[in-house]
């Protein structure tokens, strides 16, 4: 969870994980049964007699011909109600498989953003938070849905320097508060490009580029209002240098020395 602060910009690269209501699959003896579980309803059904089996109202023996001639008019139905049962199931996102492209049709779904190929988990993750209406209105949430999608990002809110609020030397730029309009948004994993004279081409590559963060910059750009603005920033991740004691290193000013990982 991101908090504001008065030295640095709100910044936000983490998540809590949202809790998935269980659903307990119901079940019973019809949905799953063979032929030894339907046999005894299924000789109900002929006439009682000893011409069938049943003189005096006798059960019929399990073994006779007549009961082996009923399971074999009995087999269609082993599959019909698991397929029933199987089917009533897809009623439910919790449980959802065969018709999840039906689903998905529905509710506008794949996304279109993210061209690459999806797993069947990342899209059931994708059809209950539309289902379920799961709101985007905090920068975690945005973080959420590109980690279901497999990417890791962050997103830094610009703070404006606030007298009173802000701390001098700290992150906090003097600026138009329409500045705070704009998110910086950073994708893990984003390789640098740039345009290359007498390798790259005019009208196609662009002069520089983050490949790897167009999937989540075009889902942000979409779903974020309309007054922000998404800019992309390559992820560049810092660390202290330090000696062997280990103790950091600083400079004449005492500051610590860091470097680009």
């Amino acid at each position: 969870m991101s908090k504001r602060n008065s030295f640095q910009h709100t910044l936000t690269n983490s998540l809590t994980p949202k809790a998935v209501p269980s659903v307990t699959v119901p079940t019973d003896a019809l949905a799953a049964p063979d032929s030894e579980g339907l046999i005894s309803a299924g000789l109900a059904f002929w006439p009682p007699g000893a011409a069938w089996g049943s003189p005096d109202g006798q059960a019929v023996s399990l073994s006779s011909s007549l009961a082996k001639f009923t399971r074999v008019l009995l087999s269609p139905f082993e599959w019909l109600y698991a397929r029933a049962f199987r089917l009533a199931l897809e009623a439910n996102t919790q449980t959802v498989s065969e018709l999840l492209p039906d689903w998905e049709r529905d509710h506008g779904l794949p996304e279109s953003c993210f061209t690459g190929e999806q797993t069947a988990s990342q899209r059931l993750t994708a059809l209950r938070r539309k289902v379920m209406g799961d709101p985007l209105a905090h920068p975690e949430d945005f973080v959420r849905v590109a980690a279901d999608f497999g990417f890791a990002i962050e997103i830094e809110e610009p703070n404006i320097f606030e007298c009173g609020g802000s701390e001098c030397g700290g992150y906090h730029e003097a600026g138009a508060a329409a500045q705070e309009a704009y998110v910086i948004v950073r994708v893990q994993n984003s390789a640098e490009t740039y345009f290359e004279i007498g390798a790259s081409e005019c009208g196609v590559d662009r002069l520089y580029d983050l490949v790897g963060s167009t999937d989540v910059l075009c889902f942000l750009r979409r779903e974020l209002p309309g007054w922000v603005v998404a800019v992309p920033e390559a992820w560049i991740n810092r660390a202290f240098w330090v000696t062997e004691e280990p103790a950091y290193m600083v400079d004449e000013y005492g500051n610590r020395l860091m470097f680009q990982i």
